[in-house]
């Protein structure tokens, strides 16, 4: 009768074991960081690019295009590109279900360059950047903190009687 309660119990400790295990990677959450770089190309006359970025998106693996999109960052913020030449500056981050996230949108709402000291609003080409996460994306694990690198590469076109206007292009990647 002792075996049996024994065997039982071992029993009943795996079910919660598992249990427990199962809910962890379920439900617990992990934080991604989201950062960017720039090293300079294209800036022509341009000694500084600055952009007014809105919320953060990023797009879970494997879902619909119109689903599976979460918020990690939800405020709006302006970042000196100069800041960030060959170097990376965190804009945030927030918390995400675990999985593996393919692509990474913000909204670029403003622009400015300077050139010849002065500060010029520039024109974006696209308000919105959707770019793909390569090397399969960024996986999120519960308990940790992950990051993804956004490589802005602009190109700044114009002048001072024209207007100025930033093309930008990104790549995204996984940083271990």
């Amino acid at each position: 009768m002792s075996q049996t309660k024994l065997i039982l119990g071992i029993g009943i400790l795996v079910v919660i074991i598992g249990a427990a295990y199962y809910s962890y990677n379920t439900f617990a959450s992990g934080t991604l960081a989201v950062k960017v770089t720039d090293p300079p190309k294209d800036w022509g006359n341009a000694t500084h690019v600055y952009i007014l970025y809105s919320a953060i998106s990023v797009h879970r693996a494997g879902e619909g295009n119109e689903t599976g999109w979460s918020t990690v960052v939800q405020s709006e913020g302006w970042v000196n590109l100069r800041d960030a030449i060959n170097a990376t500056k965190t804009l945030g981050s927030g918390s995400l279900q675990p999985g593996t996230y393919n692509l990474i949108r913000f909204e670029v709402k403003e622009s400015k360059v300077t050139v010849g000291g002065q500060n010029y609003t520039a024109t974006v080409s696209s308000g919105k950047l959707n770019i793909a996460i390569v090397q399969g994306g960024v996986t999120i694990n519960a308990g940790q903190t992950s990051s993804v690198v956004v490589d802005i590469t602009p190109k700044v076109v114009g002048s001072p009687t024209q207007g100025f206007r930033v093309v930008p292009a990104a790549k995204a990647f996984p940083q271990p």
